[in-house]
């Protein structure tokens, strides 16, 4: 990790005075000072330069190095679908006689690892960017991509359903300076972005769920009366306690979410 100008600059002064004969000048705009300073800045960039190009080997050989969860990751957004592998005999490799970007399909991708085995979520996005999950046929022609060039002895799950769905019960109180209907316009903008914000794989997190309602403009507080989530494979709604892991990796709000708004002056009466 780059050491700091100061950290730098404090150590040669410290060699200096310790191993130079002669006198010097402790005045703090002494010109070799000056030098030290400068001689410590070049030495702080050339060890951010280091810094950075250790990040970018570290995440390049993450990247190629076989078997790695990020090398799983890389080879799931390489899968072609409707392209046949072929199999290189000179280099012991698979691979696709032609790069085609657009039957790359696979644009969000998770993977946990288990006891040799591995759970890995994927979807696709639609024409606007909504993350949508893989067609019967496309999760099967995955499935057999991934079988083809996962390592020997590593199960693997494909998953790729549809969303889970939070439904929520919100009481908000709002200043009574703004009008109900641009803090509701407030809310939902705040819940849009508390969905956008969270990565592909995410948790859905109560607290974090309230600090984002919180944030709208001409909340004052609120009352989350309930919290649910479902899942493609649930029978109905589950209570959120704490947290809930998504199943399909990603969520849509539930079409009967309740979102009542109460004057801040109800709480003082």
């Amino acid at each position: 990790m780059a050491r700091s100008i100061s950290e730098i600059q404090n150590g040669m002064i410290t060699a200096a005075q310790k191993n130079l004969s002669m006198q010097l000048s402790v005045s703090k705009v002494a010109e070799w000072r000056t030098w030290t300073y400068i001689f410590a800045a070049a030495i702080h960039v050339f060890e951010i330069i280091l810094d950075t190009f250790k990040v970018e080997i570290d995440t390049i050989t993450n990247k190629i190095t076989p078997g790695t969860v990020r090398w799983y990751a890389e080879m799931c957004y390489r899968f072609q679908n409707g392209y046949e592998l072929k199999f290189d005999d000179s280099r012991a490799m698979l691979y696709y006689d032609k790069i085609d970007p657009q039957a790359q399909i696979i644009k969000v991708v998770a993977i946990r690892e288990e006891k040799n085995s591995l759970v890995i979520k994927a979807a696709k996005q639609d024409h606007s960017g909504k993350i949508v999950p893989l067609s019967l046929e496309e999760r099967y022609n995955f499935a057999a991509y991934i079988d083809a060039v996962k390592f020997a002895g590593v199960d693997t799950t494909i998953v790729s359903t549809s969303q889970d769905r939070i439904r929520y019960n919100l009481e908000v109180y709002f200043e009574t300076s703004i009008p109900n209907t641009l803090v509701r316009e407030n809310v939902k903008k705040a819940l849009d972005k508390f969905k956008a914000s969270l990565g592909f794989d995410s948790m859905i997190y109560k607290q974090r769920f309230i600090d984002a309602v919180m944030d709208a403009s001409g909340v004052v507080t609120c009352n989350l009366v309930s919290l649910e989530r479902k899942g493609v494979t649930d029978d109905d709604f589950k209570a959120v306690d704490v947290f809930s892991v998504l199943e399909s990796g990603y969520f849509e709000y539930a079409d009967d979410c309740v979102l009542t708004l109460k004057s801040v002056k109800e709480l003082e009466s």
